[in-house]
Order: structure tokens, then sequence, then C-alpha cells
């Protein structure tokens, strides 16, 4: 990539300096960097953890009750309504994320990583949009 992409990115909890590159190339809606990026993210598993991890930590902010006991899976935060708008991997996936604490400070991605590498490419692709959709959602 020969050229940055200025934005107003608040994804606090997405790390990685690759990960962050590809949620601004969503926002500025630029082919070949979100090619560049997403091809990326699905071969390093580090990249794929930072926004996994920010897609957790986002979606638990706003799923999560005073009800709440943790640890627990970000599927068990989630409303019905939620679930139905993201695909069948992506729903595995959350099942597998656990949320150690109210707080957010511990969350755990390994099995969730375990059975991203074990899925097809196109379902990997697709557990890939819905994170970055969900990431961005409210950006711009």
């Amino acid at each position: 990539m020969a050229h940055r992409h200025p934005s107003r990115l608040n994804a606090e909890h997405v790390t990685h300096p690759s990960a962050r590159r590809l949620l601004k190339a969503e926002l500025a809606n630029c082919t070949e960097c979100r090619a560049s990026g997403d091809a990326e993210a699905l071969r390093h598993p580090d990249v794929l953890d930072s926004l996994l991890r920010g897609f957790v930590l986002k979606r638990a902010a706003q799923w999560r009750d005073r009800h709440s006991r943790y640890p627990t899976a970000l599927y068990d935060l989630a409303p019905p309504a939620e679930l139905r708008l993201l695909s069948a991997p992506t729903r595995e996936a959350a099942r597998l994320c656990v949320i150690g604490s109210r707080s957010g400070d511990r969350v755990d991605t390994t099995a969730a990583l375990d059975e991203l590498e074990a899925m097809t490419a196109a379902e990997r692709r697709r557990v890939l949009d819905d994170i970055v959709d969900a990431l961005l959602e409210g950006e711009g």
C-alpha cells in the first residue's frame, strides 16, 4: 500500500497496526487496500485476533446487562435479534469467545481462532466481514 487513509477511527480495542489499516481502508472505501488488508487478516492470526478482540469488546459493551455473570461467552450476552444479523460462522465464533470479567479486561479468543482455522475460506471471509462491519458501525 503506497498511500494512507486518514480517518477518525475510534476502534480503540483494535491494536494491531495492520488491523487498524484494514479498518481505515474500509472507511476510505479503497478497494485495493481492503483486498490487501483482508488477505493479510486471513493469513496472519495476530491480525485476525486483534479484530476479533475488538469485536468482542465492542459488542460486549453494547450487550451486557447488570444480570450477566462472568466468565461468559459473547454469544450468551447477545440479544436474539442481534444474533440473527450475524452469519452462522460468526455466531459459532461468538460462542467460543469468552469474556472473563464485566470490565472486559480478560478476553479469550483462542478457541474461536482455532475454530476459524478449521472453517473454509468462504466461512472465514464471512466472519471477517461481520467483524469489520460491526467494528465500523457508527464510524465515519
